[in-house]
């Protein structure tokens, strides 16, 4: 009977590592799955689109900013995200 619980254990501490990879490359998946949105009825805004490239941009540090801005605001279920975000705030905040 030990023997079958050790080779469970071992088997969940090859397993259990591998999840946050996981996690990332499911979320790498769904953000080239997914269609680009263009405005977010929640927050009323535009969201960040892919900029076009140009060297002066990159030269000047515009277009890192506006890729960045598109990660950020196209990620996988951000809406989701935020809304756990501005809930643990709220707990936080009340304590």
């Amino acid at each position: 009977m030990q023997i079958n619980n050790n080779k469970i254990f071992i088997r969940m501490q090859n397993i259990v590592p591998m999840f946050p990879f996981l996690f990332i490359l499911a979320m790498l998946i769904l953000h080239l799955a997914m269609p680009t949105k263009t405005f977010s009825k929640e927050e009323r805004r535009y969201l960040g689109q892919w900029p076009s490239f140009n060297t002066e941009k990159v030269l000047n540090g515009s277009y890192k900013n506006q890729v960045e801005s598109y990660f950020s605001d196209q990620f996988p279920f951000r809406n989701f995200w935020v809304h756990i975000k501005e809930n643990s705030n709220q707990i936080l905040n009340e304590k």
